[in-house]
């Protein structure tokens, strides 16, 4: 789960946004990434292994700390 200060880890990232030509963009992150994301951003939900996870959109996240 998220610590407080809406800080977290990534563990997956989709393939990202299509740009206007419709042509897939990559996006700035990668598993293992910390990021810091908007306090009232993405949606919780739970793995069949019991983990909790967060699910968030490129633009909620607000920079990349390492």
């Amino acid at each position: 789960m998220a610590a407080p200060n809406g800080e977290i880890t990534v563990i997956a990232v989709g393939p990202g946004p299509l740009n206007e030509e419709g042509v897939r963009t990559g996006l700035p992150l990668q598993p293992g990434n910390t990021v810091l994301y908007s306090k009232y951003a993405g949606n919780d939900f739970k793995g069949t292994d019991g983990t909790e996870y967060i699910a968030l959109r490129a633009s909620d996240v607000m920079a990349v700390l390492s």
